[in-house]
């Protein structure tokens, strides 16, 4: 049984409880390149274009929308609706100079009011490792922008041109765009029109199959501590895969963007790997996510959420604000209870509700969860149609082999790495 939970101090779950758990909408810009035209209905507002200091407590930091909050653009010195922002919504805010009494949103032409908005406590940083099409959509003249969960983050009064990076489908009808450097929706009935357009970057080289690394649990020998099976890797072990993957320019996926990747609706760049940890084990944070950290590895790790406190330890949140995703790895079906069934997964056997209510009770745990590692990897029928109906994207299994669009995306394989293997076969299995 994981010990993280037993690291959870009263004061870190009154701090969660204040802040929330949901990640949030960071930053909207308009795209560089891109076209925008003035709302004539709205008169342009003359602003006092003294130039005064960002207060201390907005610099650099990530604040909060306090209520629906004006978004302005600076022309000739006077302020221009632009949209709204919804309440709760997140803003980076730049460490530039203010006009006036509104503030910058890096990396963006626009602005907000001191006023609106608060420190959010938060530091999670957006990012996106996908490859953009050479197609530009234009947008109707108002617009919605979205977040991955379909949830409102802002309203635009105007039409603006932006890259594509992910198609619509059937099942989700919007596109993706970067907005400050993150995969936010516009609702395929906002665009006007969508065209083709050169990527203004150079192309990159494209994968076509991707390696799920799949790790467990993490030791220290300098500490007297030794490898208990094959599936602990010593902490300088991973410290020497983590410079091969940096220094050889391999990428590490978010969870959706390996999404996005096996449905064919976005390109991901050649050496793109995923980086899983199974269980949650107390050794992830004491000797994994420090290195992770470092070299700013992206990974994923399954919970099993009916082992862990009833509010997610701070652990998780923190190791979660510095890039590493909470996904299920079931609530309460990592144990026996199904005989002469391969490890036992309940899962293979459990009734119908009770497997999906599981299931969504470990999304919910995580706080959003769309990816599921089966326990023991172990699946069948009965299984696959759980996770059909629980809202699954991606679902695991220890199966040994790489992914690739085309395949089951409730049955996918991964790579386990094993202790004391050697590099050169953790290099074969990359390559």
């Amino acid at each position: 049984m994981t010990m993280l939970s037993m690291l959870t101090s009263l004061k870190r779950i009154n701090i969660i409880k204040i802040l929330g758990l949901t990640l949030g909408f960071c930053c909207l810009i308009s795209m560089a390149g891109c076209s925008s035209k003035e709302n004539k209905d709205e008169p342009n507002q003359p602003i006092n274009k003294d130039v005064q200091s960002v207060s201390n407590e907005y610099k650099n930091i990530k604040v909060k929308t306090t209520s629906q909050t004006p978004i302005f653009k600076l022309t000739d010195g006077k302020l221009t609706e632009a949209g709204v922002f919804e309440a709760n919504t997140y803003l980076d805010i730049a460490d530039q100079d203010a006009v006036a009494d509104v503030i910058p949103v890096q990396g963006t032409d626009w602005y907000v009011k001191q006023s609106d908005v608060a420190n959010s406590e938060r530091w999670f940083k957006n990012q996106t490792h996908l490859v953009p099409y050479a197609l530009a959509l234009t947008t109707n003249d108002t617009y919605r922008i979205e977040d991955s969960y379909g949830q409102l983050q802002a309203n635009s009064s105007l039409a603006d041109i932006y890259q594509v990076y992910v198609k619509p489908s059937s099942d989700d009808p919007r596109y993706g765009v970067l907005i400050q450097n993150g995969i936010y929706y516009i609702p395929e009935s906002d665009v006007k029109e969508v065209m083709e357009r050169a990527v203004e970057e150079n192309q990159k080289e494209l994968a076509t199959e991707v390696p799920v690394m799949m790790y467990h649990f993490f030791y220290d020998e300098s500490l007297g501590e030794t490898r208990l099976d094959v599936n602990y890797v010593e902490v300088n072990e991973l410290r020497e895969q983590a410079e091969y993957l940096v220094n050889n320019g391999f990428t590490s996926l978010t969870m959706r963007e390996i999404q996005y990747f096996m449905e064919d609706r976005a390109q991901v760049p050649a050496k793109s790997y995923g980086f899983t940890m199974d269980d949650g084990h107390e050794s992830v944070y004491k000797y994994a996510y420090p290195i992770l950290k470092e070299y700013g590895i992206n990974a994923t790790m399954f919970i099993i959420g009916g082992w862990m406190d009833p509010t997610l330890p701070y652990e998780l949140w923190e190791m979660r604000e510095e890039g590493i995703e909470l996904q299920s790895h079931s609530f309460l079906m990592h144990q026996g209870g199904c005989s002469g069934m391969g490890h036992g997964g309940r899962l293979m056997c459990v009734g119908y509700d009770d497997g999906v209510a599981d299931t969504i009770q470990s999304y919910e745990y995580v706080d959003g969860g769309f990816v599921y590692c089966y326990p023991f990897g172990d699946v069948n029928e009965n299984a696959i149609t759980i996770m059909k109906d629980s809202g699954t994207k991606l679902a695991f299994t220890t199966e040994f082999g790489k992914i690739h669009p085309g395949m089951d995306v409730l049955r996918l394989p991964r790579i386990r790495v094993t202790g004391g293997a050697g590099m050169n076969q953790y290099i074969n299995h990359l390559n």
